[in-house]
């Protein structure tokens, strides 16, 4: 009887240390986002931000910042940089500037997909929809569409 329980408790304790290890490496992935918890204790609530946002999970990320903010959990920079971030991770190729989506090779087949979906595409090497070329040609047009538009005349 105890041996079934000792495994019982083992597997709950490695099932959750497993959950903690993904959700870990999803806040590392999104961790390039200068987070401040303003000074209010809100060292939990970021975490939780970037693990939403790493999941896709937008509108509730954003439900969250706007709580934090409210409650003073959170700075206003750190706030407006992590929308800015949903922002471009849920901008979709097609609502880039015209003048972008005439270069050579566009990936038209793309146009409806935000970079979100793009980034997990390249991630998990589904080249079903797109090559990877098209896929990493989509990517760059969304993340550096402003810093093009300045090069082009």
């Amino acid at each position: 009887m105890l041996p079934r329980m000792l495994a019982a408790i083992w597997l709950v304790v490695l099932s959750l240390l497993g959950n903690c290890a993904e959700a870990s490496r999803e806040v590392r992935q999104e961790s390039a986002i200068p987070v401040d918890d303003g000074g209010g204790g809100g060292d939990s609530v970021s975490p939780r931000i970037l693990v939403l946002i790493a999941r896709g999970q937008f509108a509730e990320a954003q439900v969250l910042i706007q709580e934090s903010l409210r409650g003073g959990l959170m700075s206003q920079a750190s706030a407006t940089a992590l929308l800015v971030r949903i922002q471009l991770l849920n901008t979709k190729l097609g609502e880039i500037p015209a003048r972008l989506q005439r270069v050579a090779n566009f990936p038209s087949v793309l146009k409806d997909f935000t970079l979100y979906e793009i980034r997990t595409f390249l991630e998990q090497r589904d080249y079903s929809i797109a090559t990877e070329a098209q896929l990493k040609m989509a990517k760059k047009l969304i993340e550096e569409s402003p810093r093009l538009m300045e090069k082009i005349p």
